[in-house]
């Protein structure tokens, strides 16, 4: 019988991509770009940006955030690590702007790492970890599909998120 082992370079089963500083120093300098592509509905060349609006809880301040879209069986939903992702906790409304069209929609965020490990599992089991690699950022470092728990576990130690949109 086969044993299966982690790769010796790594004390986890399962990590999801961090985004490398230089990528995050590049999505700042040019997300006032693509705001402007995004509202001209030339997002095409983008590719999956679209723009949500709305306002912190606390503060009142105004926020439009350029993020990469996800279709999960029909669901939009965006997956973050931002800080900004709490303002959504509980539920808000807010306005997605998608190729040019600003569409108001009810935004959920789901950041319990056992409910969205869950999920994750589900979609990665249909699309595959290769496809789960290049969309989602999962590397799977064992030779077999990941568990429910390793999943929760690599969510938790990103702080990741999911915000699921629905039309209001």
């Amino acid at each position: 019988m086969k044993q299966w082992v982690m790769a010796e370079n790594t004390a986890h089963a399962v990590t999801i991509k961090e985004t490398p500083i230089m990528m995050k120093f590049m999505m700042r300098l040019f997300n006032p770009l693509m705001r402007v592509q995004v509202r001209k509905g030339k997002a095409r060349s983008v590719g999956g940006v679209i723009l949500l609006h709305f306002t912190g809880r606390k503060t009142g301040k105004r926020y439009e955030v350029p993020v990469m879209k996800q279709d999960e069986d029909g669901r939009l939903c965006v997956y973050t690590e931002a800080r900004w992702k709490v303002n959504l906790r509980g539920g808000a409304d807010v306005e997605v702007t998608d190729m040019g069209r600003r569409t108001p929609m009810r935004a959920e965020l789901m950041d319990d790492p056992d409910a969205m490990a869950t999920e994750m599992e589900g979609l990665v089991r249909k699309i595959g970890l290769k496809e789960a690699n290049q969309r989602l950022g999962i590397v799977v470092h064992v030779d077999r599909m990941p568990t429910r728990e390793e999943l929760a576990e690599a969510i938790r130690r990103r702080n990741l998120g999911v915000i699921y949109l629905t039309p209001r």
